[in-house]
């Protein structure tokens, strides 16, 4: 049986691997369309701080999510200080809401819907 189990297990990714080679691919990382999206954004907060964490290898638990915290803030405010992005032409407020609610959604305890959705709610009630 486990004969049985690996042989499909490896059928599947040869399938998988015939099935995804027959399209384009794209050589280098569009970095514009990463920081055009919220839910790109939020990628890249998990894509920066993994690439801190292969730099400190004994980072683990509650020091992984407040560093997540601290890149998504610091990446949203220099998007805001350059005014490119998804945060071009808001309040500095609100940029910074987009940090924290992307270090959330990266972190895994809030969804790019519901924190675009609480943002629209705190900032149309700032602007009345």
């Amino acid at each position: 049986m486990k004969r049985l189990m690996m042989f499909f297990a490896l059928t599947l990714g040869l399938v998988s691997v015939a099935m995804a080679g027959t399209g384009d691919t794209q050589a280098s990382v569009d970095y514009d369309g990463m920081i055009a999206t919220f839910a790109g954004f939020a990628g890249c907060v998990v894509v920066l701080t993994e690439g801190i964490k292969v730099l400190f290898p004994k980072m683990e638990g509650l020091l992984t999510q407040v560093v997540s915290w601290a890149v998504g803030l610091v990446a949203a405010m220099l998007l805001w200080w350059l005014d490119t992005g998804f945060v071009a032409g808001v309040e500095w407020y609100v940029a910074l809401l987009y940090g924290l609610g992307a270090s959330l959604v990266a972190n895994g305890i809030a969804d790019t819907g519901l924190v675009q959705w609480l943002i629209g709610l705190i900032a149309k009630r700032v602007k009345n």
